[in-house]
């Protein structure tokens, strides 16, 4: 660690790796995608279903589906990217038959911070919410403020309520204020354009109509009643804090959280409370950029709408003109940009810094090499090849075994095939194998996601059976399945399985 890691400061975040680059589209899809699945499943996403979702994607964003296609694009390269940046995590299904072995059974999911990291990147500009919040924070402020201080005394559990407002409207008006001072402070820099001017326009007229006039109307009272508040005797924030961690709470948790409510009663008497409280000078900020907004829209008119050096040229012009001699006027046209010709100083470089006795490798003479290495390479090895093992008896036991149990698999499948189309009820006569199998296909069903009419479709993580579920009837009772081990409760639907490639 260096000094900069020990003085505490924050790292690097990997993780963001995947924002920038030539590839930063392809791997925002595919984060975009992710992302959005963890509300159907938490058990990841598999890799056969991966593209199929990117294509949905695709398709309800009104791009081409076909992208996913795309030579250039190798879902298998970035997501092994995504794992080395930690975006993703990546595991295995376990193989269950021999040809599990050639597909790729990986299943994928995001990890805590990409998701964070995403969700905060998606919600960038998309400040409608903080702004509608930051119209009535002022006002919201001050009443929650009163209830809180009328009832801190005689109703902890209504003034706990009160404080559950209290600090989401903080936080999300303080947000507010940050991004207006960050789109501020971006059209303020460099040189004005139509754009920057646009966006200082846009940002005075949200603080003016949605939160200006708040400002002189409730300050005064919030600051007045914050300062009473921190006066409360800590006994009465602590029962507040019971209601709201509950009696089972720890002494140690009912101290942290009263003194995070002291810790934000603090925080709003210095945006409400003195002439130099945050409110104040937000409110100078914005004071302050009318003047390079008019300036800036000045020039625009000026130069018809957009910003040139032409004024500069004119008076570089004049003076090259007024020179009395080509010297002179190379001197001023030097001065003034920089551009000056290259001088060629005399004598003899130094001697590079190395082995003085080296010789280059374009002058050296050529190295012997014998041609049975040319010819055989690493292979050019004297003596013997060791004797391989007779391992054909246990290649043979392990040939039968896998028959054996492959029509045993065939077997189960057949069984379990002659069901479809039958509510669970109508299962009987179970054996062991046909419990997993249908173990395993009510698993799959469980985490697809259901239409209109309450009806899931699904395909096996092999790819191997479509399945649909048909709801149960309201009225009907729940199915009980016979099996070798016990008994199988399960809502009474109906079960459809065929091959995948066949319609339902």
């Amino acid at each position: 660690m260096d000094l900069w890691q020990l003085a505490g400061l924050p790292v690097g975040l990997v993780q963001a790796s995947y924002l920038v680059g030539r590839w930063a589209t392809q791997y925002r899809l595919i984060v975009e995608v992710l992302l959005a699945q963890q509300q159907h499943s938490l058990t990841g996403i598999a890799a056969a279903e991966l593209p199929g979702l990117l294509r949905e994607h695709l398709a309800a964003a009104g791009a081409d589906p076909g992208l996913v296609d795309d030579p250039g694009f190798s879902l298998e390269r970035r997501m092994r990217r995504l794992e080395e940046w930690k975006v993703v995590e990546v595991w295995q299904d376990r193989a269950r038959r021999d040809e599990d072995f050639l597909r790729n059974l990986d299943r994928y999911q995001l990890t805590e911070v990409a998701a964070d990291l995403h969700r905060a990147v998606s919600s960038m500009g998309q400040d409608v919410a903080a702004d509608a919040a930051a119209t009535l924070a002022p006002s919201v402020l001050t009443t929650h403020l009163g209830r809180l201080r009328d009832a801190m005394a005689d109703d902890p559990s209504a003034a706990a309520e009160a404080w559950a407002v209290i600090n989401p409207t903080l936080t999300t008006m303080a947000n507010a204020a940050a991004g207006w001072q960050g789109r501020l402070a971006g059209a303020l820099a460099g040189t004005p354009d139509a754009g920057k001017l646009a966006q200082i326009q846009d940002t005075l007229r949200r603080y003016v109509d949605m939160w200006g006039a708040g400002i002189d109307t409730h300050s005064e009272q919030i600051a007045s009643t914050v300062r009473a508040l921190l006066e409360t005797p800590e006994q009465t924030w602590r029962q507040v804090a019971v209601h709201g961690l509950g009696a089972t709470a720890d002494d140690a948790s009912l101290d942290r959280l009263a003194a995070s409510y002291l810790q934000t009663l603090e925080t709003l008497g210095c945006w409400f409370d003195g002439p130099n409280s945050q409110a104040r000078r937000l409110r100078r900020q914005m004071r302050d950029t009318i003047s390079p907004l008019v300036r800036g829209q000045r020039t625009l008119a000026a130069v018809g709408g957009h910003v040139s050096r032409r004024a500069e040229l004119l008076a570089l012009a004049g003076r090259l003109e007024a020179a009395e001699d080509d010297a002179t006027g190379w001197e001023i046209w030097c001065r003034a940009t920089g551009l000056f010709s290259a001088r060629h100083l005399p004598g003899a470089g130094p001697t590079p810094a190395g082995n003085p006795g080296a010789v280059s490798f374009w002058d050296a003479e050529p190295a012997p090499v014998a041609a049975r290495l040319r010819k055989q390479g690493p292979r050019g090895t004297t003596g013997s090849a060791a004797r391989i093992p007779d391992r054909s008896q246990a290649r043979a036991a392990a040939r039968a075994a896998a028959a054996q149990e492959q029509a045993a698999r065939a077997r189960t499948e057949e069984a379990v095939l002659a069901r479809s189309g039958l509510r669970l009820s109508q299962w009987r006569d179970l054996t062991e194998p046909e419990v997993e199998m249908l173990l395993e296909l009510l698993a799959t069903l469980a985490a697809a996601r259901r239409d209109e009419s309450q009806a899931s479709s699904a395909m096996t993580g092999d790819g191997r059976w479509m399945l649909r579920a048909d709801p149960a009837p309201v009225n009907r009772p729940t199915a009980v399945v016979a099996t070798p081990t016990g008994r199988l409760v399960h809502p009474d639907i109906r079960l459809h399985i065929t091959a995948a490639g066949r319609t339902l």
